[in-house]
């Protein structure tokens, strides 16, 4: 069984299961019981960020080119969706409606993997209906900290094909050409999509699932200028706010700097309802 701790609002209406020994990610959310994230928890331990969830991706979301990347003449490892789906945060703080979680890059990271000494805080906190995440990253190097910081919910589902998006992203971008496409009005979610987006008018984004009986509306701030849609993970539809292209390390595009000494935060409101 994972360590989980629970944050839930006045009368339980909206609860978040936190897994801090698991990238600090969400592990569940309940709204008036009913399961919104698909979680094979029996997979945590061995595969967490396949497992589902709201995994946090960090410092760079998707697949960086050949696994790696090169910064002032050094060359680079870095895995796919970045280094925290196996890393362990600690507790700051705790109450009944929110956690803050925190944790820091590591020597063997810094030396083969991101050369930043960085301190990561995420707060987690339900209020009403709606999840509060928050993510503080803090540059304690010498040099501008380079990342795009994203997150991959698992949202639960017995119907892809009965499932609709509305959204605003006005661009596609064919991360295997590296070319940008117009975007499509809609997107048909029964099929296989592995599809990354970007320039949105707002960003906001609403996913709707009739036969599974709730809706999640994503309200993100400014940074969050990507949207990847993923359909084919069993029992999951993916809608991950990103604050950059996959391999933004390689091509620069979209990607996010954080100054020596400061820190900057990234926030995304998930507001749920039943249907």
């Amino acid at each position: 069984m994972a360590y989980i701790e629970t944050i839930q609002t006045a009368g339980g209406v909206l609860q978040a299961d936190i897994a801090p020994l698991h990238g600090g990610m969400v592990a569940q959310l309940r709204l008036q019981g009913r399961r919104l994230l698909h979680l094979e928890e029996s997979a945590l331990e061995t595969a967490p960020m396949s497992a589902g969830g709201m995994p946090v991706l960090f410092p760079f979301p998707s697949k960086t080119r050949e696994d790696r990347y090169e910064l002032d003449g050094s060359p680079y490892y870095m895995p796919m969706h970045g280094l925290l789906k196996n890393a362990a945060f600690a507790v700051k703080s705790r109450e009944r409606n929110a956690i803050t979680l925190w944790m820091e890059g590591s020597p063997a990271w810094r030396a083969q993997c991101y050369p930043f000494d960085f301190h990561l805080e995420l707060t987690y906190r339900v209020e009403g209906a709606s999840l509060f995440t928050t993510a503080a990253v803090t540059n304690r190097s010498r040099r501008p900290m380079p990342h795009c910081l994203g997150w991959h919910p698992f949202f639960l589902t017995s119907d892809k094909g009965g499932m609709r998006l509305d959204w605003d992203f006005t661009v596609q971008y064919d991360y295997r050409r590296q070319v940008d496409l117009a975007a499509p009005e809609r997107l048909d979610l029964g099929s296989r999509l592995d599809d990354v987006f970007h320039t949105p008018r707002s960003g906001v984004f609403q996913l709707t699932a009739p036969r599974d009986g709730y809706a999640v509306r994503c309200v993100p701030d400014r940074a969050f200028q990507v949207l990847t849609v993923c359909s084919w993970v069993s029992e999951s539809m993916c809608v991950e706010p990103w604050c950059g292209l996959p391999d933004s390390i390689n091509s620069r595009r979209f990607l996010q700097w954080v100054a020596p000494g400061a820190t900057e935060r990234y926030a995304v409101e998930w507001q749920a309802r039943l249907l």
